[in-house]
């Protein structure tokens, strides 16, 4: 996503569209924002970030980019601000709750690919595929090849709906979705050990001790 932005943006420096790189730097600098604010709450209110702040943050804010954009379809600065916040927060809640970067899906395909070779080659050793690494990266690309096919038919479909309404949409799956990962005082941060942030391992499945 901010990479696109990036490439963007520096196209705009080399042409000298001056107005450009604000609007992509904005964008870009908002992304960063909300990486940020998400990973201050989870370390300031633990438990409580989730739903207690960014659940209704992100559905908000995917509620008022559409409302702006069908109030002033030419008005897109506001709303991609508050859609790259969103997103932000949206991919920190991929890495630091569920272990996984939910928006890679080329790191998924690879990951998953290098998987099956450790598993026939005797030079590997022929591994054991891990099923909770391989779960968790067939769900990120099936995820992926699901909302792109998703989009793909709302398009053709519902073409109105892709310009005033799919945010909203969005918003409200990725709120529900946040809720349900606070489901029993957010027991699904298994990414925890003695109450501290944890880094996942190369499969992204255990959760070894931090160092100190």
């Amino acid at each position: 996503m901010m990479t696109g932005n990036s490439m963007w943006m520096m196209s705009a420096i080399v042409d000298a569209r001056f107005r450009d790189v604000a609007f992509y730097a904005s964008v870009i600098a908002s992304y960063i924002f909300g990486v940020g604010l998400f990973r201050r709450a989870e370390l300031s209110y633990k438990e409580k970030a989730l739903t207690g702040l960014f659940a209704p943050v992100v559905t908000a804010c995917f509620l008022l980019s559409d409302y702006l954009t069908m109030l002033n379809p030419a008005c897109r600065w506001i709303p991609a601000l508050m859609l790259a916040f969103s997103w932000g927060i949206i991919n920190s809640v991929g890495s630091e709750v569920t272990g996984t970067l939910i928006f890679v899906v080329t790191g998924a395909m690879t990951r998953f690919s290098n998987m099956i070779v450790d598993r026939i080659s005797r030079t590997a050793g022929r591994k054991k595929i891990p099923k909770e690494g391989l779960m968790m990266t067939l769900s990120v690309i099936g995820g992926f090849w699901l909302g792109a096919g998703w989009s793909v038919w709302l398009n053709k479909n519902a073409p109105q709906l892709t310009k005033y309404g799919v945010f909203s949409i969005i918003g409200g799956i990725y709120g529900s979705l946040f809720l349900y990962l606070d489901r029993e005082q957010l027991g699904a941060w298994w990414s925890r050990k003695n109450g501290k942030l944890c880094e996942i391992d190369g499969d992204e499945v255990n959760c070894a001790e931090p160092e100190q």
